[in-house]
């Protein structure tokens, strides 16, 4: 259900102040420092507390450790002495043994508490670094200039955004894990190496050389989950085009098409996943052999050097869960390196969307009311060129005046540079050259929250949300609307069906409002657009599914808002134009002239019409 009225905690707006992800990262260890740095800005309380958590936890096993071995000598010489590496014999006869089992289950409860407390602060830091990732990139994207947008993939950017940052989220669990697998290691071989320095010193030779080779494993891993991110996003796009496609799809009964593109991704996907489980299980068993040959070897070495039968099992034991650590330290690398990639992607999207910001920060911006001067154009284009980025479509050159209080109709051929038109009105595209005057005043960026409240717009591709009738009229209107205005919205929109839904304003339209058809959901768009009481109105072909008698009833709408509001039209239905002040002629990217609906006859040139709008 989408509710429009919804606000992101104070945290995540508080965090989203703050710059958390910056910069394009690119490789294995920049992206691990990037994501460091994210979580220390983030929240440096946090950070530090879980640090403190790692080493205490490790300092708590390492006196763990140490305690297995008078436990051990305990059961095997109860009156004998222990020798400690730089003390000397130390007796133990009198430590009972009641006394040093039940300080080591203390100790494993001190350890449990404090990994507890670790994990449930864990379990605060995570989905808040992610939140504010997804906050932060979301929020860059919607401020972005619209080119940003249109050149890339929706699918990409909300896998992006959504799973992107759960796979940083899960980097960051990883990183913590593997530092805890270090500091647990470290503190394993020291005490190994201060219970018997030389057999220790061999077995860590051992250690290290498995480590070495295990760690062959994490670069090939940071390459797979940069291609498993393509080839998720890929899939993603490939199930929403065919979503998108579907009621096309079964009328020309294509589904084997799709069928088959989704099989690939998914085969695809599933290739990258399987080598993946190949690499990491093959160093596996090569792993396992390793340490068992090690710890075979490892006993005879210490029978040659005649270490103490209960010191042998201690070392063991201790060079076991060392091997196993790392084992583990490793695996938890791979997973890293894995999932790491989502950082790169990440940060590249909310840079490049913060470097196409469309209003800079602490610009300065117009403010107050529209002027009511009838003679000075609302809108005026003085010789505005604009062209799409790799691309000859746009417009060129154009000049013309769109009145105040008045309906100006702009029509022409397909990709005649009408909509574009519009959108240079609406302030989404930015004129390579020449200017666009609201007022008299050119329009520059920092004057686009001024101008946009002012505005309203109906596309020609309704735009519906999954939610109720009223939250579909409300989540554009500033400060929101009463039930009252929005049924008057509604009737001036000759929306009358809305009075038999069944339950009125609170009826649910479903995905896309598909509980209406075309017609009823383009009169709902346009009731939208009413209710923000609007200086301009921008229709982009929005009568284009209406039947003739409500296409009648919203031209009488559109006349009846003069002088108020100014009313900008695209258009090719002639009753549609026939109601129309001014109708602007486009071709090929340029405005060919003007007709006026009380003199249909000779065009105005564009030449001629530059001059009328310089005198105005």
């Amino acid at each position: 259900m989408f509710r429009p009225a919804a606000q992101p905690s104070a945290q995540v707006i508080a965090n989203a102040e703050q710059v958390v992800l910056s910069g394009k990262p690119s490789g294995l260890l920049a992206d691990a420092k990037a994501l460091t740095r994210a979580a220390w800005r983030l929240s440096p309380g946090r950070f530090t507390l879980q640090g403190i958590f790692l080493v205490f936890g490790g300092f708590i096993g390492g006196v763990s450790l140490l305690l297995l071995i008078p436990i051990i000598n305990s059961v095997a010489k109860p009156d004998g002495k222990l020798e400690v590496p730089g003390v000397g014999s130390v007796s133990i006869g009198g430590i009972p043994l009641w006394a040093l089992l039940t300080a080591f289950v203390l100790l494993t409860l001190i350890q449990g508490l404090i990994q507890r407390a670790s994990a449930i602060n864990s379990a605060r830091f995570q989905p808040m670094l992610v939140d504010t990732l997804r906050h932060q990139a979301f929020v860059a994207v919607l401020d972005a200039r619209w080119t940003f947008v249109l050149g890339r993939r929706k699918t990409d950017i909300i896998a992006i955004v959504t799973a992107g940052a759960s796979r940083c989220g899960a980097a960051l669990q990883q990183l913590l894990t593997g530092a805890v697998g270090i500091i647990t290691a470290l503190v394993t071989a020291a005490v190994a190496f201060w219970v018997a320095p030389g057999v220790t010193a061999i077995a860590l030779v051992g250690v290290l050389i498995l480590a070495g080779i295990q760690v062959a494993t994490i670069r090939p891993s940071y390459r797979l989950g940069v291609e498993f991110s393509g080839q998720s996003r890929n899939l993603q796009a490939v199930m929403q085009d065919s979503l998108d496609s579907l009621r096309l799809v079964r009328a020309h009964h294509a589904s084997a098409v799709w069928v088959e593109q989704l099989a690939d991704a998914f085969t695809v996907t599933r290739e990258v996943q399987v080598e993946q489980a190949r690499r990491t299980s093959t160093i596996s068993v090569f792993s396992s052999v390793a340490l068992a040959a090690a710890a075979a070897a490892l006993v005879q070495v210490s029978v040659w050097m005649h270490v103490p039968a209960t010191s042998i099992v201690v070392i063991l034991l201790l060079v076991a869960r060392l091997a196993r650590q790392v084992q583990g330290l490793v695996g938890t690398g791979a997973q890293l390196a894995n999932s790491l990639p989502a950082v790169q992607e990440l940060a590249e999207l909310t840079t490049d969307a913060r470097a196409a910001v469309e209003v800079p920060p602490n610009s300065g911006t117009r403010t107050g009311e529209l002027s009511a001067a009838v003679d000075l154009p609302l809108i005026a284009f003085r010789d505005v060129t604009y062209t799409y980025p790799n691309s000859d479509n746009g417009v060129r050159g154009i000049c013309f005046t769109v009145p105040r209080g008045d309906i100006t109709v702009l029509v022409g051929p397909s990709g005649a540079g009408k909509s574009t038109t519009a959108d240079l009105a609406l302030g989404l595209l930015e004129p390579e050259s020449g200017a666009i005057e609201i007022d008299g005043t050119a329009l520059t960026a920092g004057d686009l929250p001024w101008w946009r409240s002012h505005v309203a717009y109906v596309p020609q591709e309704t735009v519906l949300v999954p939610g109720s009738l009223r939250e579909n009229l409300v989540w554009s209107v500033p400060g929101g609307a009463t039930d009252a205005q929005c049924w008057e919205a509604l009737d001036r929109a000759a929306a009358d069906f809305a009075r038999d839904l069944p339950d009125g304003l609170d009826t649910v339209l479903g995905d896309r409002g598909i509980r209406l058809s075309g017609g009823e959901r383009q009169r709902v768009a346009i009731a939208r657009a009413l209710l923000r009481t609007p200086a301009l109105l921008v229709l982009d072909e929005a009568t284009s599914s209406l039947d003739d008698d409500a296409e009648s009833a919203v031209i009488g709408l559109m006349t009846s808002l003069a002088p108020h509001v100014t009313v900008l039209m695209i258009a090719h239905r002639q009753s549609t134009i026939d109601a129309a002040s001014y109708v602007v002629h486009f071709d090929d990217g340029r405005v060919l002239g003007t007709t006026t609906h009380a003199a249909p006859g000779p065009l105005r040139s564009a030449h001629d019409h530059a001059d009328a709008a310089a005198a105005d």
